[in-house]
């Protein structure tokens, strides 16, 4: 029974296999052993620099190739993942994602006995529980689960998981008709990965199934951090300092993350002295 994690990495004009890169040095960090999958686009192994491909144990291509050329959103080929995934148990982890002091072995043993798991909550930078009143504003409104489906287990060979990226594909495809039969009041601006995968949950009736509390996942925004203020910008890392050190700490202002599984959703913040860190940890 083979197990590891997945990512999704679609190339555009700027480098976004970076991303998936600093992810795979931050599992290897903590097990140089365990297995590390990025997902591209058809034709695109080519792309993938020399550096970044020693990082992974596979580079797989999307089996259906890339769904989301005329929108752009590359989320909509998430239904995908199980098909491109070489693993039999899996992790999905958005690229902008890092792991840190993570036990493995326990983060594992946290999905035994469920075919496929989300998170229900998550913590912010100074270790509270989020807010879910701004990301979840339309889940809550419409009585919809609340999942971070940043990070996804799935068990490949369950009918469950199968129905479930099933019921993916024309959710996310038709994102809009989702949006104009569901919403009639409250209305998202633009595509949302999170709400149409918590509305695939809906659909098909399995919250109570798939939902868990991990308890060291995080998602760093400013708004979920209760930091409530009409010039708040979209990119925190615009209005607060972040550091992670050569001595392996990550710090957001005066909050040091000891460790768990981040999602820092900026992508700014991965520069060149994170990424020189994070590979100085692979070796060591």
């Amino acid at each position: 029974m083979s197990r590891g994690f997945v990512t999704l990495g679609i190339n555009t004009d700027r480098d976004r296999f970076k991303y998936c890169y600093a992810l795979a040095l931050s599992i290897k960090a903590i097990d140089k052993d365990a297995e590390v999958c990025m997902v591209v686009d058809k034709d695109k192994y080519d792309e993938v620099g020399s550096t970044y491909k020693e990082a992974f144990d596979y580079i797989t291509e999307l089996p259906f190739g890339l769904t989301s050329h005329i929108d752009g959103f590359h989320a909509m080929n998430m239904w995908q993942m199980v098909h491109a995934s070489p693993f039999n148990e899996t992790i999905y982890l958005d690229a902008d994602t890092i792991l840190r002091n993570v036990d493995l072995d326990l983060l594992w043993d946290q999905f035994t006995n469920h075919d496929l798991a989300v998170s229900s909550i998550a913590r912010t930078y100074r270790n509270e529980l989020t807010d879910k009143s701004y990301k979840f504003e339309i889940e809550q409104h419409y009585n919809l689960p609340q999942n971070y489906n940043n990070m996804i287990y799935f068990d490949n060979s369950k009918d469950t998981v199968l129905e479930w990226f099933k019921m993916a594909d024309p959710v996310l495809q038709n994102w809009r008709d989702v949006y104009s039969t569901m919403f009639k009041e409250k209305k998202p601006q633009t595509f949302d990965k999170n709400l149409l995968l918590n509305c695939v949950t809906h659909f098909l009736d399995c919250d109570n199934d798939i939902s868990i509390p991990v308890n060291n996942l995080y998602d760093i925004d400013t708004k979920s951090a209760r930091l409530w203020n009409k010039d708040i910008p979209h990119n925190w890392t615009e209005m607060m300092n972040a550091w992670y050190t050569d001595d392996d700490k990550f710090l957001i202002e005066n909050y040091n993350i000891p460790g768990g599984i981040i999602h820092y959703g900026d992508e700014q913040f991965i520069t060149e002295q994170v990424l020189d860190v994070l590979y100085s940890r692979t070796s060591t």
